[in-house]
């Protein structure tokens, strides 16, 4: 880790232990915008593009894994917080299986080119935009989670509008769960037209995707909790 990295999360911590998750989430959302167009080049047809984003995207999963570790490492039990530490780390841990799944949708599913009936590129292409669109929310929820805590809820609507991002993450992993559904039932459909191995590797990357709006929500869950013992 290079000093210049050092010092900028050194200078986080001396402003804010919240800082440091705020820049975990910027390499999240990073990883999520990329998954976005590495799946539409994928059901394009262009592996080889869908590749240069894996890179991208592993890359991008492990600057997140850095950051996680560093915050770990340097949080002391004697830092003062503006919330619980135990429920800031339980919060960390679920912003960074969203990276972590990610990874695995790229790498299941660029295991093999695959050439897939229309309607389940449109479906996977479809699932996956859901799936990003909820992650888009947590760092939306986290910023304004931050600030509210950082200037003590000032105002009485603050902790209103939080839960108002908290519910529509909740929406939007409903909206996901549905299309996870209706994309089985269409490589189900659609069996016959795939090898043994390439039916897997879909239906593993429909779990994950599904599994990324997951964590997402739960994301929402933990803010939930930071904010109600405020």
């Amino acid at each position: 880790m290079n000093i210049h990295y050092m010092r900028s999360i050194i200078g986080l911590f001396a402003k804010s232990p919240m800082g440091p998750l705020v820049k975990h989430m910027g390499q999240v959302k990073m990883c999520s915008d990329l998954l976005r167009e590495c799946v539409k080049s994928y059901c394009e047809g262009d592996y080889e593009k869908a590749e240069e984003l894996v890179k991208k995207i592993v890359e991008g999963e492990r600057e997140a894994d850095r950051i996680k570790n560093y915050i770990r490492e340097r949080l002391p039990r004697s830092i003062l917080m503006p919330v619980d530490r135990g429920d800031f780390l339980n919060y960390l841990r679920e912003q960074d299986q969203v990276a972590d799944r990610i990874e695995e949708v790229v790498l299941n599913l660029t295991l093999k080119p695959i050439k897939l009936p229309e309607k389940i590129a449109d479906g996977l292409i479809e699932l996956t935009d859901k799936a990003c669109d909820v992650v888009d929310v947590v760092p939306l929820a986290l910023g304004y989670v931050v600030e509210a805590l950082e200037t003590s809820f000032a105002g009485g609507d603050k902790k209103e509008k939080c839960f108002d991002f908290i519910n529509e993450l909740d929406r939007k992993e409903g909206e996901t769960d549905y299309l996870a559904i209706q994309l089985r039932k269409k490589l189900l459909e659609g069996e016959a037209e795939l090898s043994h191995g390439e039916f897997y590797i879909l239906m593993r990357v429909t779990k994950l995707l599904a599994r990324i709006a997951d964590h997402a929500e739960n994301c929402g869950d933990r803010l939930r909790v930071m904010i109600a013992r405020q």
